[in-house]
């Protein structure tokens, strides 16, 4: 041009499709096919580890669900025991009235007899039959919590296998990938490189060097690199 400048894009850095023709390169085209070949199928393995990461997350949610049924059983044995405690102490309270009430009857205290039946009403209506059924359920809690929590044990494992091993999966995947994009970048990075050096003629680096001098005399930059300053006089 008027000014100096190169506007012939010698090196197809613009990507005219007849580069080649025109005499051209194609670095340009290189370039962009580098980074076309860094961002290969990135949507593609983006897709395959959300399913990979939602297949884990149901797995993590199976193994929360065993979680829970060890505390069932836990839940379960304790509300039993509390029950047959609770039945077992009215019982308890009940027969010692029930005596009271037969002694005083005996030697004949009428008044106390009154005041015994009073708290025997006040107690919980429970049997030996109902003390009986809650000792049953109480025995049956513990066989269902031991069972529960074999049960859970068992699935909790083999939960935990299988996360692992989509984790490993969802490793192995990424890994794969970034291997495969590895390779067929450094190719087309080679190619991009390839087509700068054949873009670049001597007559450039030439020019390119008479700048660089002009623009070390203007700084007045010594060989050694360090710029020379000028002398000032004290005021």
């Amino acid at each position: 041009s008027s000014v100096g400048i190169d506007v012939n894009d010698r090196g197809g850095w613009l990507g005219h499709e007849d580069s080649m023709s025109s005499g051209r390169r194609r670095c340009g085209q290189s370039a962009r096919r580098y980074l076309k070949k860094r961002d290969f199928q990135a949507n593609i393995l983006i897709s395959r580890i959300q399913k990979l990461l939602k297949d884990y997350e149901r797995r993590l949610e199976g193994i929360e669900s065993f979680v829970y049924m060890h505390c069932v059983g836990i839940q379960v044995e304790k509300h039993c025991s509390k029950a047959r405690a609770k039945a077992l102490s009215a019982w308890d309270k009940r027969t010692e009235i029930s005596t009271a009430i037969n002694v005083a009857t005996k030697k004949k205290i009428p008044k106390l007899v009154s005041e015994l039946k009073i708290k025997l009403d006040n107690l919980p209506q429970v049997s030996h039959t109902n003390v009986i059924r809650a000792k049953e359920s109480h025995l049956t809690s513990k066989t269902l919590k031991s069972e529960l929590h074999k049960l859970a044990n068992r699935r909790f494992g083999r939960a935990q296998e299988v996360s692992t091993e989509r984790v490993i999966a969802i490793m192995s995947l990424w890994a794969k990938h970034e291997e495969s994009v590895a390779i067929e970048e450094v190719k087309a990075l080679g190619a991009a490189i390839q087509e700068v050096e054949h873009s670049v003629q001597s007559a450039d680096l030439n020019l390119a060097f008479d700048k660089f001098t002009m623009v070390q005399c203007d700084e007045d930059i010594r060989p050694d690199g360090r710029r020379i300053s000028p002398v000032r006089g004290r005021s």
